[in-house]
């Protein structure tokens, strides 16, 4: 049976040619046709599922069966990663085409990182993301990882299986979680440059970063630790519109607590209540946990901040 997995394989001409077993379908081989179809996102490809061979050798890449490179199943397989676990499929796999994966993101993304750093990137997803899915294949542990959610999508005994159909379905969800995975990473590495940049740039315990949405938690708490606390505050336009603050925790560990709160009485004020407790005309929300504010304009905000370290 030969499928088309998801919409980047929907040309009638394919340039790449990927297979892997028929029937049920498990964690390992589903991660590792996903992380081949990140590899080749801009080449239009098909997946083959069969156990016939003549059609498996027609394959440009074959997957958990058949004796190649990339199964596991072989007499005698013994790969094992420098930490000592044994590979499976997905593993092999992400082990010859992780970097392949991460630049095509880096550059759909439009994020300038380089070499070692899309290395450590691969290392680091291998240990969180692929390991668990190795060791579950290989027999060695099973727990909970990120697609543990996979066997659920095969058909159940009351039905009339279509494995290829629920092995489609499944790998455009893995394809998408997969891809957002390696996206987290890079934008991880591009927002520790950017704050580099910008710790040069604080005001008064106020540090402002481009978007509430950057990933600033870790980064600043772990430049707090060597640099006496410096930052009290960021600060970043507000998607909703004006300017907010967010107040920075102590710890990783405390991360519910702040090194600064916003005063007690500001908690749950609002548009029409808080200008009057605050002084600040155009001040329009402070949480009950007096953690997080808002304000019309970035000067506002940042008044508050000042208000609250004071």
């Amino acid at each position: 049976m030969i499928i088309g997995v998801g919409e980047h394989c929907n040309s009638t001409k394919y340039m790449m040619n990927f297979a892997t077993h028929n029937g049920i379908f498990h964690c390992d081989e589903v991660v590792a046709i996903a992380i081949l179809e990140i590899a080749h996102m801009n080449i239009d490809a098909i997946v083959v599922r069969t156990r016939d061979f003549n059609e498996l050798n027609k394959a440009d890449i074959i997957i958990d069966i058949g004796g190649g490179i990339f199964d596991h199943h072989m007499a005698g397989f013994n790969v094992c990663r420098p930490t000592g676990e044994k590979y499976a499929s997905a593993g092999l796999v992400w082990k010859e085409f992780a970097e392949e994966a991460i630049r095509n993101v880096v550059t759909k993304e439009g994020i300038s990182i380089g070499d070692d750093e899309i290395k450590a990137i691969k290392e680091q997803i291998d240990r969180e993301v692929i390991i668990p899915v190795d060791m579950e294949d290989n027999g060695e542990k099973v727990s909970n990882h990120t697609f543990s959610f996979i066997p659920k999508f095969l058909p159940s005994w009351m039905e009339i299986p279509n494995y290829d159909d629920a092995f489609c379905r499944v790998e455009e969800i893995v394809f998408d979680i997969l891809k957002e995975i390696i996206k987290d990473k890079v934008i991880q590495v591009a927002t520790k440059k950017e704050l580099q940049k910008r710790y040069d740039c604080i005001n008064d315990g106020i540090l402002e970063i481009p978007a509430q949405t950057m990933p600033w938690l870790e980064y600043v708490v772990n430049y707090n630790q060597t640099h006496n606390n410096n930052v009290k505050f960021v600060i970043f336009p507000y998607p909703a519109g004006g300017w907010a603050a967010q107040s920075v925790p102590p710890s990783i560990k405390k991360k519910f607590e702040q090194l600064v709160s916003f005063p007690k009485e500001w908690a749950g004020g609002n548009e029409q209540t808080l200008p009057v407790i605050s002084g600040i005309q155009d001040s329009t929300f402070c949480h009950n946990g007096c953690f997080f504010a808002r304000a019309k304009t970035k000067e506002s905000v940042i008044e508050m901040c000042k208000i609250a370290m004071n």
